[in-house]
């Protein structure tokens, strides 16, 4: 959360980071911290366990997410998610109580930008029975990502995080993501790798994709990248149907335990890369890659925030043969499990 003074705005700390100030204290879905009714940035900082830090050179702060639990999720309470539409539009994730909801994160820097006809489809095969899919783009130029969300003729809401608010607010730390919730606004599966197309281990066995295009260090990493695309699509369908009765929806204990970790490490890592987007979109590309490369060194295992820029760089397959080397390929595409 950016800071032009150590003043805090109750409205815009609720919008940014989900914490909400209130008589009894700062509160985030049952979770409440006592809290004076005069708080600053600095008491917020210290009681939450949020890491403060100062730009003097912009005259700037910037509040990262707390660390209370140890993981990304305080609550199992879906953050009231205020992102734009593509059209420039806010839209509130809270407008959707009362539905199944499916948030995929993706990105115009990632191969599932060419998934999304495929989650179309299944937005229209499941929409009848309750679910609504919210489609958010990790790019911080919006450009980059419309073809994508035309081609596909996205109907379920399709929105732009420019500065991975959701990365902050739910721990995702690659795309494609995606956050079950459930018609309560609360999260039954918390951040995992989505995928409903076959994988490019697969597509390559199948002669589907040479990559012939790639460096040959690129080529063989993906050639590994496997997963069961399957076993996802019978998850999905078997939570519509049953809802909290399905093998698959989580109970409250179990979505904090499986959130990503989030310590001092993660925390900071995320106000530096915030910052980051900020000096960059404020035409400071300089300072800004002073701080995203303080969020690398902080937290490596976040490839959002690695694959961002790289794009940026005009490198978007660097990530490839990296993320494969540092078995990132490994951790990222592991079994779904119950």
């Amino acid at each position: 959360m950016i800071l032009e003074s150590l003043e805090i705005d109750p409205d815009v700390l609720a919008r940014r980071t989900g914490w909400q100030l209130k008589p009894v204290g700062a509160c985030k879905g049952s979770v409440c911290v006592p809290m004076p009714r005069d708080v600053d940035a600095r008491l917020l900082a210290e009681r939450l366990g949020m890491p403060l830090l100062e730009d003097r050179d912009h005259g700037l702060w910037v509040l990262g997410p707390e660390t209370l639990t140890g993981r990304a999720l305080s609550t199992p309470q879906a953050p009231e998610l205020v992102l734009p539409d593509f059209g420039g539009r806010d839209f509130a994730l809270s407008s959707l109580r009362g539905q199944k909801v499916v948030l995929l994160s993706w990105a115009s820097w990632c191969g599932c930008r060419f998934h999304l006809p495929a989650w179309q489809a299944l937005r229209d095969e499941l929409h009848p029975a309750g679910l609504e899919l919210v489609t958010v783009a990790l790019d911080f130029d919006v450009d980059s990502a419309r073809p994508f969300v035309e081609a596909a003729r996205l109907s379920g809401p399709a929105l732009i995080d420019r500065a991975h608010v959701v990365d902050e607010l739910l721990g995702i730390v690659n795309v494609p993501s995606s956050v079950w919730i459930d018609e309560q606004g609360m999260i039954v599966r918390p951040p995992e790798p989505a995928h409903i197309t076959k994988s490019p281990a697969r597509l390559v066995r199948d002669g589907a994709f040479d990559g012939s295009h790639l460096e040959p260090a690129a080529r063989n990493a993906v050639a590994t990248l496997d997963y069961d695309h399957e076993q996802y699509l019978e998850a999905i369908h078997d939570w519509v149907r049953n809802g909290a009765a399905s093998e698959w929806a989580l109970d409250q204990s179990a979505v904090i335990e499986r959130a990503a970790h989030r310590g001092d490490a993660q925390a900071r890592a995320a106000a530096h890369f915030e910052l980051g987007t900020y000096l960059h979109q404020h035409g400071e590309p300089q300072a800004a890659a002073e701080h995203w490369q303080e969020a690398h060194r902080l937290h490596p295992s976040n490839w959002t925030y690695k694959r961002q820029v790289w794009q940026l760089a005009g490198t978007p397959m660097r990530w490839v043969p990296e993320f494969y080397e540092l078995g990132g390929a490994r951790e990222f595409y592991p079994a779904m499990k119950p």
